[in-house]
């Protein structure tokens, strides 16, 4: 019995190895196959933080913070296109991660929009991710990143030292390690800013964020929510907030 016990273990163990060399040729081969996204040049009009104007291509952004009549903190975030306007809400209370204007990058057909929204911090960084496709404004994910101690002091620009990229259904933010400390215990104090898959290869650091069942909203643990503000009141998600 403990011979016939042994080779089911080995047989369990020789799957999960199989197991494990597909998830890795999956990361290999979406990393291998990327499409570079093309940052959209836009100016900024106004940088009187933490409100902000900035005018790209197709479309402006523009920010405020709301004192509601609730006692909460909003930020709303407004987009306005040339044919239709539309607005991101954060609900922000005791909320220590700030974003700052956002980095814009557009698809290969040039319909779709990624903005980034940098989190800026004095020992951490990181982003909230928002895809714009038909008209909707969607949550892709967030993350929290710590710079490794050298670099905590520096004018380091998201700009300058990272990529991103669509594959396969998957919107993908490519960051140099020497930057950034990857492992992901590091970020056990921001649990809700824990999105997307994290995998590594060679000198480079992956986010991978998938595209094929967004949502408009988000909703967390502490009470804070954030999401497509018109979708949002259309569907009785949240109140028109005064």
């Amino acid at each position: 019995m403990s011979c016939n016990g042994q080779k089911k273990e080995e047989k369990i163990i020789e799957g999960d190895k199989k197991n494990s060399n597909v998830q890795n040729q999956q990361k290999i081969i979406a990393v291998d196959n990327l499409v570079s996204l093309t940052k959209i040049n836009c100016q900024q009009e106004n940088s009187d933080l933490p409100n902000y104007l900035i005018n790209c291509k197709n479309f402006n952004v523009s920010n405020s913070i709301i004192e509601a009549s609730d006692r909460n903190r909003y930020e709303l975030i407004t987009f306005v296109f040339h044919d239709i306007e539309k607005a991101i809400i954060r609900k922000i209370n005791n909320e220590d991660l700030e974003t700052s204007p956002p980095i814009v990058f557009s698809s290969k057909t040039d319909k779709n929009y990624i903005i980034f929204f940098p989190i800026n911090g004095d020992s951490h960084f990181g982003w909230k991710l928002y895809f714009y496709k038909n008209k909707v404004l969607y949550p892709l994910g967030q993350r929290v990143m710590y710079w490794k101690p050298e670099h905590e002091e520096s004018d380091l620009n998201y700009s300058d030292i990272l990529n991103i990229y669509e594959a396969d259904n998957n919107i993908i933010v490519e960051i140099p390690i020497k930057y950034v400390i990857e492992n992901d215990n590091d970020y056990k104090n921001y649990p809700d800013y824990f999105d997307g898959k994290h995998y590594k290869k060679g000198d480079k650091v992956y986010y991978e964020f998938s595209t094929l069942k967004m949502e408009y909203y988000k909703k967390y643990k502490n009470g804070l929510f954030e999401g497509d503000y018109n979708k949002m009141i259309n569907n009785k998600i949240i109140d028109l907030i005064k």
